[in-house]
């Protein structure tokens, strides 16, 4: 991939601690806040906030920040006039808040959700996700879907502040039976070592935690069911979040991010990291009020 940001080992390992207290390094200098579009060119960085979940942005061996969503953000900033992308380490529940507080400019692509888009607003969704779950060899306890973790005596993954874990406590899923874990990478270890019988995670999350977990011990759900009376999706659309005082920055950004949809960059972007068409939203697709409305 083009136009790879560098970061040092030692910046980025001290925002990841600092992270999970909470906490962002950044330097004085660096504080989003409600900046215009011009002031974000002058300084020469957008601030992306990230939570290492393959395949949309994580660390790479050579110690560079990667990944199908962190690419889109780079080539996007180009195009609007904005030299580089910064990656800002944290759990993925503090996107949300580091956004109102002005730490991060935007993050990961999240879950257009009603309520999300009453404290912050979207580009044009250009993501698509369904959820899949992973369970032990031969599905010893039969788990097929949402229902199977309300009704039976299973423990289950999740990562905190997730469109899976709001469905879990909407449904009635037993909160003693939900073990929060904050990334991707502490989800996985969680399956491997036993400690839950079952993680649910988007389609593409979940395809690369299979893949790192290895076929011989654990299956994927691929026809995950929803909760029986839930009358909402369990597909969704992601789009790049930004603060409501931010306008000028977002309408800029989603011009410029369809724009790349359009003539086929994007694609060519996420093609390497395992999304096709199927991932993109058709021409039917629901419009962002429309998605923000409910």
């Amino acid at each position: 991939m083009s136009n790879k940001i560098e970061f040092s080992r030692r910046r980025l390992l001290m925002a990841s601690g600092l992270a999970a207290l909470g906490a962002y390094a950044l330097p004085r200098d660096a504080f989003a806040a409600t900046a215009s579009l011009e002031r974000i060119r002058e300084r020469g960085y957008l601030l992306y906030g990230f939570n290492g979940e393959r395949p949309y942005n994580y660390m790479a061996a050579d110690g560079s920040l990667v990944g199908s969503e962190i690419e889109i953000a780079r080539a996007v900033a180009k195009g609007i006039g904005i030299e580089e992308v910064q990656g800002v380490a944290m759990n993925f529940d503090s996107f949300i808040p580091a956004i109102l507080a002005g730490r991060i400019d935007t993050s990961l692509p999240i879950f257009v959700r009603p309520a999300r888009c009453e404290r912050i607003q979207f580009t044009r969704p250009h993501l698509i996700e369904g959820q899949t779950a992973i369970v032990a060899a031969g599905n010893p306890k039969n788990i097929q879907g949402w229902d199977d973790l309300i009704n039976q005596e299973v423990n289950v993954g999740l990562i905190s502040g997730t469109a899976p874990t709001e469905i879990a406590r909407t449904v009635g899923v037993p909160e003693q039976r939900i073990t929060s874990f904050p990334d991707t990478t502490t989800l996985a270890a969680g399956m491997r070592s036993g400690r839950v019988d079952v993680i649910v995670e988007a389609t593409n999350t979940i395809r690369l935690i299979y893949a790192e977990l290895g076929g011989d011990n654990f299956m994927r759900i691929e026809d995950w069911q929803k909760p029986t009376g839930y009358d909402q999706e369990i597909q969704f659309f992601a789009a790049f979040p930004f603060s409501l005082q931010a306008t000028e920055l977002r309408d800029a950004f989603d011009a410029e991010l369809h724009r790349l949809v359009d003539d086929g960059t994007v694609a060519e972007i996420t093609s390497a990291y395992g999304f096709g068409p199927e991932d993109r939203p058709g021409p039917d697709a629901p419009s962002l009020e429309e998605i923000c409305a409910g």
